[in-house]
């Protein structure tokens, strides 16, 4: 299929992300957007995206609260649905995070999330707005070497993924994943939503994967 036209994307609406930027930018791909509120809804989705806005810690027991976590498990992990994590989304799927250390993520991609240190002049935290991001390996459209800019808002980044690879990467003090990619997951740590040109790029390579739920 082409992008977006057969995808039926899942946004798993926990009360804590801001769902109608990433609603809008998938619909004008083409892709039909339901926001999943119920376990029941996760099933006939061909994609999922897993969204984030906040503490590590708020967002990670909203999740739980919600009573999701089983049926993604199920479609991601069991069925390979194609899901996308952004911003604490991608964070979520870490083992842990410094900002809440005594809550767990989900552990899909292991490793910790950790604070950017502030580590001189033109290095401030939080890192907010535009930066580079490097392809270190194919993915979708985007070649190996490929710069594009993306937008950011986040203190925390991931630094080493213990399953997945660091597809792309992005330098803010510290080098950081940028794009970690396992099987049929992939974690971004900008908001593609708000990244305009590179950002919908991005987001018709997501709906291009391919996997029809049972």
């Amino acid at each position: 299929m082409s992008a977006g036209l057969a995808a039926r994307v899942g946004i798993v609406d926990y009360q804590a992300g801001n769902l109608q930027s990433i609603r809008n930018a998938l619909t004008s791909l083409g892709a039909y957007v339901l926001c999943v509120r119920e376990p029941g809804e996760v099933r006939g989705c061909t994609h999922l995206v897993l969204p984030g806005v906040g503490a590590f810690g708020f967002c990670a027991d909203r999740l739980s609260a919600s009573g999701l976590i089983p049926a993604l498990e199920d479609s991601a992990l069991g069925q390979g649905i194609p899901l996308l994590g952004i911003c604490v989304g991608m964070q979520l799927l870490a083992d842990g995070s410094e900002e809440s250390p005594e809550v767990s993520g989900l552990g899909w991609l292991g490793g910790r999330v950790r604070l950017i240190p502030d580590s001189g002049p033109g290095i401030r935290v939080p890192h907010v707005g535009w930066n580079a991001v490097t392809f270190d390996r194919h993915w979708a459209n985007f070649q190996p070497g490929t710069e594009a800019d993306f937008y950011f808002d986040h203190s925390y980044a991931y630094t080493e993924p213990r399953r997945g690879v660091t597809v792309a990467s992005c330098q803010h003090g510290i080098s950081f994943s940028a794009v970690v990619q396992h099987d049929n997951i992939v974690a971004v740590q900008f908001h593609p939503e708000k990244s305009q040109t590179s950002g919908m790029r991005f987001l018709r390579g997501f709906l291009a994967a391919q996997c029809q739920p049972d």
